[in-house]
């Protein structure tokens, strides 16, 4: 029975007519991992082809499940770990070197972020080496392998961050240093990859972004692009805005909460762009206490305005 659903789930990755057959078999294929009356190096072999298989092709719906799959596969307890996480990462890290493929390098973000996921320890001995290429990824032409690849930072920060504090600060710094380049090479893909990582760094860097004058830069970063003429830099700056405040809600409510403030009403006069506002402003609202009085008022205008659209 167990070998029959093996190659029943094999057959549908490899062979299914669309994305929904691929994905069923890929989902059969990673509740089979735990089976525990197989060869598991053999199994371990070929569930590892299959999932590389998708993640070879172009069907990027199928890739993300598959990626999580090889993840999973990637479970510290099977003693084949070791040399499936060093051929994977080998094999990405490649792909960020090479001239761009789109899929290639989408596939490389996908694993790298899965692998570090479930393999801590095991990717944390290449953090160099990743930090060193993945950078072309989140400068990429094309918006979803940005957003992966800022996925793929964010689990790289954490592992990072729990570790000897001396190499924290050294690739926190090289980090910060990148995302300065991507802003000053001021294409519309180089700054919103940077704005991703930057909301990641705040989120994930602890107090990395408080020494100096950091933090202080990172909000004047964020009010010189809230009026860029690109809606989805606009949208990124409308989403970081509340990770500022909450990251350092003194120095926020002090310098910097009028100035968004005064940006975010306006954004509420605007249709497309109030559902967004409302949520930053709970959001800096929560963040920073007491200090959002003043706005009290004014928000509360148009509180009552949306709850009386019909829609």
């Amino acid at each position: 029975m167990y070998k029959h659903a093996v190659n029943r789930a094999s057959t549908l990755i490899l062979s299914g007519l669309d994305t929904a057959e691929k994905i069923g078999g890929i989902h059969a294929l990673t509740a089979l991992m735990d089976f525990k009356g197989d060869d598991l190096a053999q199994r371990t072999t070929r569930f590892a082809n299959c999932l590389r298989n998708v993640l070879r092709g172009n069907d990027t719906a199928a890739m993300i499940v598959a990626a999580r799959a090889l993840g999973k596969l990637a479970n510290p307890s099977n003693p084949l770990t070791v040399e499936l996480v060093e051929a994977e990462v080998n094999a990405s890290l490649e792909a960020l070197q090479v001239e761009r493929q789109e899929f290639r390098r989408f596939a490389a973000v996908l694993t790298i972020r899965e692998l570090a996921e479930h393999s801590a320890t095991l990717i944390y001995q290449r953090v160099t080496s990743i930090l060193e290429v993945i950078w072309v990824a989140l400068r990429d032409p094309k918006v979803l392998i940005r957003e992966k690849t800022a996925e793929a930072i964010s689990v790289i920060f954490e592992i990072v961050a729990a570790r000897d504090a001396q190499l924290r600060d050294q690739w926190f710094s090289k980090i910060y240093t990148e995302i300065h380049r991507g802003f000053q090479l001021n294409t519309i893909d180089t700054i919103h990859g940077s704005l991703l990582a930057l909301k990641e760094l705040l989120l994930k860097g602890g107090m990395f972004m408080q020494s100096g004058t950091r933090y202080q830069d990172a909000c004047d970063k964020i009010l010189f692009y809230k009026e860029h003429r690109e809606l989805l830099i606009r949208q990124e700056v409308t989403i970081i805005i509340p990770i500022l405040a909450a990251y350092y809600p003194t120095e926020f409510s002090n310098s910097y909460l009028h100035k968004f403030m005064i940006h975010l009403q306006g954004l509420l006069k605007k249709e497309k762009d109030r559902n967004p506002a409302f949520v930053a402003i709970g959001k800096v609202a929560s963040a920073v206490g007491s200090a959002f009085d003043p706005y009290l008022d004014g928000i509360l205008v148009y509180i009552r305005e949306g709850l009386s659209v019909k829609a």
